[in-house]
Order: structure tokens, then C-alpha cells, then sequence
């Protein structure tokens, strides 16, 4: 889906219905907020906003996004207990100084008519943007730490900075995980004096961004990040598309660059890697600028491109001192399919590739146009307000404290297989047993505040372990979209199974690649949260780190049994900006205190077919973050993981000691033992990043897999410790299911980043690539890997 460009145009005289979210009644609370009646829907016109194109909006923005003694300033640091979303109405607000942005704000306008936030010729110079989601305070420091700045978004909105003279940003946003801007125009300025950009962004660990449109500008976007997946950006007329400036890995999918001067610059020596997929530069000049030299044998700078066209575009790709390494094709349009500069092990390696040496496999099914498939989050701007179902109105309370598992069951069924949509309004909803989410139903929650909380006996046991939400029963089939919830546990759940997805959704397709008609399920915005959160009971007051005591695990924060499970049923689900995360500190705690929560399984993927990850996150499980056994056909983009903080104080699996066979889960004491010792004699027993068994058809087109702590130290991450703070952090492993009946079946993955791992990878228990033969600006990268049979890639 792209902008709404014909916002440009001048209003017609047909009168159409508010979108939904204007007109839909607002109940959501916020039931830990220390504020009365604290409201977390909030238009901005009944804050004083007009939305004329001439009253000055500035003070009634603001004013609606601080309102209510919320997380902003010096403060405070972060928090989960007064989320808001700040919702425009259609029209041109005005404004001359920076809107602010505070801790879990989430900006969103309407798609229908797209509100413009424009400022005036007199915004001032010396601010750093027309919105500061994350503003510099007055000692030099961010207000909110930029890995720590998480559930925000931007949605449906304009930025015009266009008569702003000489330097202006439309958006200022260092951001973590769970973070989205999405659809929206940021229009600037073309005139060569003046330096518009329009999204700035120099730190984080994020993140999303899709669905959005530049004009103009120095630069459409400026970015530096840890690592980002960045979906369906288009560029026209910018002097510079993109300036990577930093980053550890990147991925690009779907871009559009007609009319600039260059495409994407990352000439910078602090870029790590970049990955672009499904693009076309028409008409510009350098498409690409590398800052990798030819012959570097290292892994900084590595490019990975597939399915890129050029037309009229003089210069594919170009030295950061201007020596041109491809030329377009001045009567035509040039296509690289597969071009990689930078280190491989395809089987073997390091090899360094620089040019079109190294075919790409490609599957077909998880393609459609030729393109890998994607989609974007709903907005159901076609849908009344009068299609959407209250959760509140079936009886759910969401305070935190009522038992809210028979409303909304009977909620879910009473609108599945209808027109309608569940609204879950903002609050916490405890759930002493499953809530089931049957075939032919949507659900969206409002703004990142509406959380399902798993509490008591029935998810207790981690030998009878029990789904929290079920999408889905076993054998199931129809179509689910869900958006915008996050899923928690509350207090001690070992037994809980955060998500389960079971469902088929049967897909128009010709057999090789999905066409029209019912596309695959969608989980939008879906996120995992398990402790860090006022109302979880699994904060500061109950599991402080306690890193001088040997191997002690507090019972009452063992807090769930598997982040999500994707069944052996399930079939075709499409996943965008997930994040699955166990928690390392306290996010209400003004210091961000460190504490040692723990639960066994991230994402595991079992059997399942046809599975879309974008921009995916998942981290501090005990065992490990990602895991595919037996899957077939799985798309990953820059999927993030980290290691969990307190390993090895106590080692993996404890205390989850109890190995679940039939789930395949890793045996750590047989592989240790078995084990060829590494440099700097790591410890071997640490949660793995990414583990795949007897999997066929899985293209990673990047991923970050960090490992910065021993026992809350991060010593072991350092170049000088030899990167030892675990020995291996991805192992790829035979299985009963493959291709050619052994288990052995194609894996790829593209621009591999690892901190902190000895070895990069492991394939059925040898070791692949150690961090110091590829290292890059300060993770270890890897360009491509293809696993292997013997002595032939696969």
C-alpha cells in the first residue's frame, strides 16, 4: 500500500464519514497510571488544535501529547504506565516549534484524508526536527536512551518542512524495537542551498519502517542504527535518497529512487552491511556508493543486492572516491539478481566475492510478481466505526486485576466469520486460561496499549504447558489479521506458551508463487512482552539481578514456557515488526535496573510452510531465540536477537532442565561435551541466536545475533576479550525432513552480523567462520552463507 498522494489535491465538496478511529467510542484505560482519569485516546483538536493551515498548533499538540503527567523531560526515563495515542484529524496544522515526543506516544492520523503537519518559514533553524521523538536535553544526552525506546509509532501522516529556509529534519527518531513509522509523505524543499531531511536518525536498536514517501531534500532519510528493516520507501527528486552513516546490519526491501542525484550512499568506513532486495533506481545518476575498496578482505561494508533494476542510471555502484565499479546500460534497464561484495562460505571460506559471482536460490513460493512477498498493515480505512466491536462492551474490564477470559472468548466467536472487527480499547486484560482466536477473525488493539496478561494456576506448569492466545485450534483453516496487541504474563507463568499459532490459510496461488485473491494471515505490530512492566509482578521489587550469587534463579520470575510456537498446521502467515522479548531491565525504573527474568523458548517454528518474517526480534530466552525444526519455506529480514544478560550465571538451559524432546529442544551438556574448544576458551553452554533442524527453503537476509554479557558484564564483547563471551551463537543441524530425505535442505543467509560469538556458525557441530577472520565496524560480518552436504552446497 502507498501514501494517499492525492491528499495534494483540493478537497472535494463530498462529504464522507470520519475514519473509524475518530467515530469509534473511546473506553481504554490505563488501570497503572498514578494520574485520575487518565486518558489514553487523545484528538488533537479537542486539545485546542484547529487544523486550518493558519492558527499555530504548536502549544495544542504538545499539550495533547504530555497531557496527563506522562513520561517525558528529566523526569523520567521511560515508561509503560501512561501510553497515549494522539490522534489527527484530517487538515494542515501549523507549526512553528519542535513537537515533542514523550515515552509511548503513538502518532496516527487519518488514512483517508491524511492530516499535514507543516511548519511555518519561522521554525527555527537550531531545532532538530519538526518532530523530536527523541529530544537532546540540556546535558548533551537523550532523553530517553536510544536501545531503550521502544513502543512508538507514526502512522498517516504528512511532514511538510518545505518553507523552512537553508536546514530542517521532518522527523528526529532514534528508536528501538517495537517502533513504526509507516505511510506516510514527508514533503521538503529541492533547492540545492537548503539541507532537508526527512527522517534523522543516529542511534538505536530498532526497528520498522514501511509504506512511506519522500519529495525533495538533501537527503530523503539520514540513518544510523544497530540494525533496521525498512520495507516500500519511495524517493523523488532527493539530492541523496539515503546516507547510511553507521550501522552493524540493514535491509532494504522494495525501494522506489526516480530523479535523484544519488541513491544509497554508504560510502561511510562505520557501515557494517547492507542488504537491498526488490528495488529500482530510475533515472540517477550513482545508484550506489560503497565504501568498501576492492580487495577488502574484511567484513566492513559488505553488500548484499537481489532484484534490483537500473534504468538510466549511469553509475550502478561507485567507490566512495569515485571509481566506478558497475555502469548501467544507457540504452536500457540493467537487473542484478544477485550481486554480493563481501565475505562467503558457500560452502567454503572465508572467500571474498566482489561482483555477480554467487547465484541466489530464490524460492519461488515465498515470492509473488517476482518479487518476495509482502503486504502492509491494515488501517481498514473502509470499514464504519460501527463494524468495530468493543471489548469493554462485551463485559472485558482490562484493569489488570479482573479475570477477562470469558469476555473475550465469547467476544472472539461472536465476531469471527463476520464483517465486524474486535477492538480491544487500551488496558490490561488478565486470562486465567486460553484465549482462542477462531478462523475469519480481525483483531486490532488501540495503539500499543491494549495487553493480554497471562495469570494463574492453568499457566503454572512448564511439564503441561497451556497457550496464552491461540490462533487457531490444530487443524484449523481461514484467515486471521491481528494488529497492535502486546501479549504479557503476570507473575510467575513457567507454563505458559505466550503464543500458539495453529492456523492454515489457504492462499490463491499457481503452486510456485502467491497471486490475487486471500493472501496469507497477517500479525502486524504483535508483540511478546514478558516482564520490565508495572502490573507483570516480575520487575525490580521481584527479580533483581543477582550476579555475585552462583546460579540462583528467583522461582517467582520463571515467567513463561515459549515466546510464540508456530505449529506443524500452520501455513501461510505473514509476521511485520514483532518483537518477542524477555525482560533485562526495568522499564519503570528510572535507572533502568537490571533483573534476571526467565523463560525457556523464543520463536519456534515447527513444520510449518510459507512463514514471513520482517524486521523480527527475539530476545533473552534461555534456550534460544529462534528456532526451525522441519519448516519449509521461511523468509527472514534483519531478524535480532540477544543472548540473555545473566548467562552463564546460571548456564542454559537452567532452570529449564528438563529437555522437551519432542520439541526438539537443544541438548546443551551432550553438545558441550562434544564440543572442539574455540580461542579464549568461551563458555559453551549459552542460548543459541538462531538454530534450524531439518529445514528446506529458509532465506535470512540478515540477522543480528549479539551475545554483550556474561553475568551483566560486558567485558567478553570486547575486541580485546576475543569476542568470547559465548562459543557458538547460530548452528545449523540435520533433521528427519529435507529436500533429498536426510534433512539436509537449503539455508541461505545474507549479511550475517554476530557480537560477542567465537564462532559465527556451526553446522552439524563444525564450526564455520570464527568472529576475527570477518570482522566489520564492530560486529563480525559475514556476507553469505549457503549450508552444505558434505562438500557441496545445497
Amino acid at each position: 500500500m502507498r501514501p494517499i498522494l492525492a491528499l495534494w489535491v483540493a478537497a472535494v465538496s463530498v462529504v464522507q464519514a470520519a475514519y473509524w478511529m475518530e467515530d469509534i467510542k473511546h473506553q481504554g484505560i490505563a488501570p497503572f497510571s498514578p494520574a485520575d482519569g487518565y486518558e489514553v485516546f487523545r484528538n488533537v483538536k479537542e486539545w485546542g488544535a484547529k487544523g486550518d493551515g493558519v492558527t499555530d498548533d504548536t502549544a495544542a499538540i504538545n499539550a495533547a501529547i504530555s497531557g496527563g503527567g506522562r513520561c517525558g523531560g528529566h523526569s523520567c526515563t521511560g515508561s509503560t504506565t501512561t501510553p497515549a495515542v494522539v490522534y489527527f484529524p484530517p487538515g494542515t496544522y501549523l507549526v512553528s516549534k519542535p513537537i515533542v515526543g514523550f515515552y509511548y506516544t503513538n502518532m496516527i492520523g487519518d488514512p483517508t484524508d491524511m492530516p499535514v503537519i507543516k511548519a511555518t518559514s519561522d521554525f527555527p533553524r537550531s531545532a532538530q526536527a519538526l518532530f523530536d521523538a527523541n529530544p537532546y536535553l540540556s546535558n548533551g544526552k537523550l532523553n530517553f536512551q536510544s536501545t531503550n525506546t521502544f513502543f512508538r509509532q507514526v502512522r498517516n501522516l504528512v511532514f511538510d518542512i518545505s518553507n523552512v529556509p537553508v536546514t530542517a529534519n521532518a522527523i528526529h527518531w532514534p528508536s528501538s524495537q517495537a517502533t513504526l513509522i509507516q505511510n506516510c509523505v514527508f514533503k521538503m524543499s529541492a533547492q540545492p542551498e537548503d539541507t532537508h531531511t526527512g527522517i534523522f536518525m543516529e542511534e538505536g536498536s530498532g526497528g520498522t519502517m514501511a509504506d512511506l514517501v519522500f519529495y525533495g531534500g538533501k537527503y530523503g532519510a539520514r540513518l544510523g542504527n544497530q540494525q533496521y528493516t525498512m520495507r516500500n520507501l519511495t524517493f523523488y527528486g532527493s539530492d541523496t535518497a539515503i546516507k547510511q552513516f553507521w550501522n552493524w546490519g540493514w535491509t532494504y526491501k522494495s525501494l522506489t529512487v526516480v530523479n535523484c542525484r544519488i541513491g544509497i550512499d554508504v560510502s561511510s568506513t562505520a557501515v557494517g552491511s547492507v542488504t537491498l532486495l526488490d528495488s529500482l533506481f530510475l533515472n540517477v545518476t550513482k545508484a550506489l556508493i560503497t565504501g568498501r575498496a576492492p580487495g577488502n578482505t574484511t567484513g566492513l561494508g559488505s553488500l548484499v543486492v537481489e532484484n534490483v533494476g537500473y534504468e538510466n542510471v549511469p553509475i550502478v555502484l561507485e567507490t566512495a572516491d569515485g571509481k566506478p565499479l558497475l555502469l548501467g546500460d544507457p540504452n536500457g534497464i540493467v537487473y542484478d539478481y544477485g550481486y554480493i561484495r563481501g565475505n562467503t562460505y558457500a560452502p567454503n571460506g572465508p572467500l571474498l566475492v566482489e561482483g555477480r559471482e554467487l547465484a541466489f536460490s530464490q524460492p519461488s513460493h515465498l515470492k509473488s510478481g517476482g518479487r518476495y512477498y509482502e503486504r502492509s498493515k491494515p488501517n481498514y480505512e473502509d470499514v464504519p466505526a460501527s463494524d468495530f466491536v468493543s471489548a469493554r462492551d462485551y463485559g472485558a474490564v482490562g484493569d489488570g486485576k479482573a479475570d477477562d477470559t470469558q469476555a473475550l472468548n465469547t467476544l472472539f466467536q461472536d465476531v469471527a466469520g463476520t464483517s465486524s472487527i474486535v477492538f480491544l480499547d487500551a488496558g490490561y486484560y488478565n486470562v486465567k486460561d486460553t484465549i482462542i482466536v477462531p478462523p475469519r477473525t480481525r483483531i486490532v488493539g488501540e495503539g500499543l496499549a491494549s495487553v493480554i496478561l497471562s495469570v494463574g494456576e492453568k499457566f503454572s506448569d512448564p511439564n503441561k504447558p497451556r497457550p496464552v492466545v491461540q490462533i487457531g485450534r490444530p487443524g484449523d483453516t481461514g484467515f486471521v489479521e491481528m494488529s497492535d496487541i502486546i501479549v504479557s504474563t503476570q507473575g510467575p507463568t513457567a507454563g505458559a506458551i505466550m503464543i500458539q499459532y495453529n492456523l492454515e490459510t489457504p492462499v490463491s496461488d499457481d503452486a510456485c508463487s502467491i497471486r490475487s485473491g486471500q493472501p496469507p494471515s497477517g500479525l502486524f505490530d504483535v508483540h511478546i512482552r514478558i516482564g520490565g512492566f508495572t502490573g507483570s509482578n516480575l520487575q525490580l521489587a521481584q527479580c533483581l539481578k543477582p550476579p555475585s550469587q552462583p546460579s540462583y534463579v528467583n522461582p517467582s520470575c520463571i515467567a513463561a514456557h515459549t515466546g510464540m510456537h508456530i505449529t506443524p498446521t500452520a501455513r501461510n502467515v505473514y509476521m511485520e515488526n514483532n518483537w518477542i522479548w524477555v525482560a533485562d531491565h526495568d522499564i519503570d525504573d528510572y535507572d533502568a535496573t537490571q533483573i534476571s527474568v526467565f523463560a525457556a523458548r523464543g520463536l519456534l517454528i515447527e513444520g510449518a510452510s510459507r512463514v514471513w518474517l520482517v524486521g523480527s526480534s527475539v530476545e533473552h530466552f534461555a534456550m534460544y531465540q529462534y528456532q526451525l525444526v522441519n519448516a519449509t519455506d521461511v523468509w527472514m529480514g534483519q531478524i535480532q536477537t540477544e543472548t540473555p544478560y545473566y548467562q552463564p550465571n546460571p548456564v542454559a538451559p537452567v532452570p529449564f532442565t528438563k529437555r522437551n524432546e519432542a520439541l526438539r529442544d537443544p541438548d546443551f551438556e551432550a553438545d558441550c561435551k562434544d564440543a572442539p574448544e574455540l580461542p579464549g576458551d568461551p563458555p559453551c553452554a549459552m542460548a543459541w541466536g538462531l538454530r534450524v533442524l531439518g529445514s528446506k527453503n529458509v532465506v535470512v537476509f540478515g540477522a543480528g545475533l549479539y551475545s554483550f554479557f556474561n553475568n551483566y558484564s560486558t567485558t567478553c564483547s570486547t575486541v580485546e576479550a576475543g569476542e568470547n563471551c559465548q562459543a557458538r551463537i547460530l548452528s545449523i543441524e540435520s533433521g528427519p525432513v529435507g529436500d533429498d530425505g536426510t534433512g539436509n535442505g537449503t539455508v541461505e543467509i545474507y549479511n550475517l552480523n554476530t557480537i560477542g560469538s567465537v564462532s559465527m556458525i556451526t553446522q552439524d557441530k563444525t564450526d564455520m567462520a570464527i568472529w576475527n577472520e570477518t570482522r566489520a565496524e564492530f560486529a563480525s560480518t559475514l556476507a553469505v552463507f549457503k549450508s552444505f552436504k558434505g562438500d557441496e552446497s545445497v
